[in-house]
């Protein structure tokens, strides 16, 4: 098999720790997220191009931790949608310091750490949580800080390199006798407004001013750390901290004088360390035209793609596409498209029909180093979930009775076998189809579209009636569908399919739909049929059928 884009990557980092590190070393990956708001489904790849990596070295033999860097000591830099305008008066605190705005969690970061942290754990990905604010305060930090505050100058030279000049009031050198490379928090306000005015290196001792609350301050970093390393000095630094192999980041930080560009020269040229092996990771959105509701919320997050979709099938979607390749998860009609190749390839596994690279694509997606990947246990087809669920307005009942019949499984389907896929089509159901395309159930016979049918239609619905109440089945119903057009015009039940008799099994498909759901589409017949149960399609498909109804004994 040609090697994908998981064993090329674990390659470099092979070849990196035996030079580095050497045989028996353990690897270090690292991804790093900002909790600044709802964490979206573009940041998950970050995670999971680690996770991935992470689990080949593992089953390679490598001993492995994923570090997750929670950069929860980031300023606060704006307010996301949803948000009252008053927490603006928070812009500049550190994420781990502002209240959390519905007042559910201990701060804002904690709020958006853990709902994303309570998503991960669905899909399988073990790790160790580093939340930046303590490793600072706690003092983890500070031999490095202080180290890149006594290279202050060298630091300007490296990042001066890659910026542009134009329009510079202050020489080079004023520029680098000003600069240092630790932005203050505020002792007084909390905010990172804040100017360095002085450092003593053999007391550590910062000296600053706050131009917001106008407080003049000091204090050792060998006594506290209000305060953090400028970006593109804190990644290198705790690159160098934590021995970090390998980490991937966003494309945007793979261009000329970007974050990781600076970043090599950094950890290299200040810190002595090695430059990480890393990848590029491309875009991942959000797709379909979709109905959200105010539940559901209109992030591409984590949560509401777990309500939508099996565990193993979200962790599928970042495994069979190329780190480099960006892809849209599709939360409309394409979602019941992704079930159905899901389904195909499972079938292919199970028979042993597929090839080698999709062997090992439904592998990592089902199973981890941390256990089996959640998935249903009978894979009932979604689209016919969902349209049963619309049709019988989440008759779980009803749904389990057709999903029996699907499988034709001699004894009826639990629940429990088709989770998590029930509750994901439920949530699709009521929080992503469109009212326009919901299927509406006439709620008593429409005489006047059925004297419009031609007569042929209405004799084949006729003959639909009397022989379905020995036919009611999937596979019986759906024969019984293809073989009345042939019976109502004299041919054989094996009769080929003529472009005549196509259009003539579509009219009768029409007919159908216009007397149940006053369209010429909706769901399989079959499967609205069994939704709605005999007495009721009786009612609405002839007028027999609403005599025979009427005459039923209350």
């Amino acid at each position: 098999m040609k090697s994908d884009w998981v064993a090329r990557i674990s390659d470099r980092v092979e070849q990196h720790v035996r030079q580095v590190k050497g045989e028996h070393a353990t690897i270090i990956c690292a991804s790093g997220l900002s909790p600044s708001g709802t964490v979206h489904l573009g940041n998950l790849r970050e995670i999971m191009t680690v996770h991935i990596v992470a689990e080949e070295l593992r089953a390679r033999g490598w001993q492995v931790e994923h570090i997750q860097f929670w950069d929860d000591y980031d300023r606060l830099r704006k307010i996301p949608a949803g948000i009252q305008t008053s927490f603006e008066q928070y812009i500049g605190q550190p994420l781990c310091d502002v209240p959390d705005p519905f007042g559910e969690y201990a701060s804002y970061a904690e709020r958006y750490i853990t709902e994303f942290s309570e998503g991960l754990a669905h899909l399988g990905v073990p790790m160790t949580h580093v939340r930046q604010s303590l490793a600072y305060r706690e003092g983890r930090y500070t031999e490095k800080v202080k180290f890149a505050m006594a290279h202050r100058g060298e630091l300007f030279d490296i990042l001066s390199e890659y910026q542009t000049h134009q329009g510079q009031q202050e020489s080079i050198n004023e520029r680098r006798a000003a600069y240092y490379p630790y932005r203050v928090y505020c002792e007084s306000c909390g905010k990172d407004t804040t100017q360095v005015q002085h450092y003593d290196e053999a007391t550590a001792r910062i000296e600053y001013t706050c131009q917001n609350c106008q407080h003049h301050g000091s204090f050792s970093l060998d006594e506290k750390i209000s305060g953090k390393l400028v970006w593109k000095v804190d990644w290198p630094m705790r690159w160098s901290f934590a021995e970090v192999d390998f980490e991937p980041a966003g494309a945007d930080h793979s261009t000329p004088g970007s974050s990781f560009t600076v970043g090599q020269r950094i950890v290299q040229e200040i810190f002595h360390s090695p430059t990480p092996q890393y990848a590029s990771y491309a875009f991942v959105g959000m797709e379909g035209r979709v109905k959200i509701s105010s539940s559901a919320g209109t992030n591409a997050s984590l949560a509401s793609a777990l309500a939508i979709l099996e565990p193993a099938i979200l962790r599928w979607l970042y495994i069979r596409r190329a780190n480099n390749q960006p892809f849209m998860i599709d939360y409309g009609q394409g979602l019941l498209r992704l079930y159905d190749e899901w389904d195909s390839l499972s079938r292919q596994i199970a028979s042993g029909k597929a090839n080698e690279a999709n062997q090992l694509a439904y592998k990592r997606a089902t199973q981890g180093s941390a256990g089996s990947i959640k998935r249903a246990e009978r894979n009932v087809p979604f689209s016919l979930l969902t349209s049963t669920m619309d049709v019988t307005q989440g008759n779980v009942e009803q749904v389990l009775r057709i999903a029996t019949q699907t499988l034709k499984e001699e004894r009826q389907i639990e629940p429990t076998q088709l989770e998590p896929r029930l509750t994901c089509a439920l949530n699709w159901v009521n929080n992503y189809l469109p009212e326009d395309e919901r299927t509406t159930i006439r709620t008593s016979f429409d005489a006047e579209a059925y004297t419009q049918l031609p007569e042929s239609e209405q004799a084949a619905l006729h003959l639909l009636v009397e022989e379905f109440e020995n036919a009611w089945s999937l596979d019986a119903l759906t024969d019984l569908m293809y073989r009345i057009p042939k019976q109502v015009r004299g041919l054989p039940a094996d009769a080929p399919a003529t472009p005549e008799l196509k259009q003539a099994q579509r009219a009768f498909f029409v007919a159908i739909y216009t007397l149940i759901c006053a369209s010429d589409t909706g769901p399989r017949i079959p499967t609205l049929m069994l939704s709605l149960g005999k007495e009721k399609v009786k009612s609405l498909l002839t007028p027999d059928g609403v005599s025979a109804q009427a005459e039923q004994p209350a």
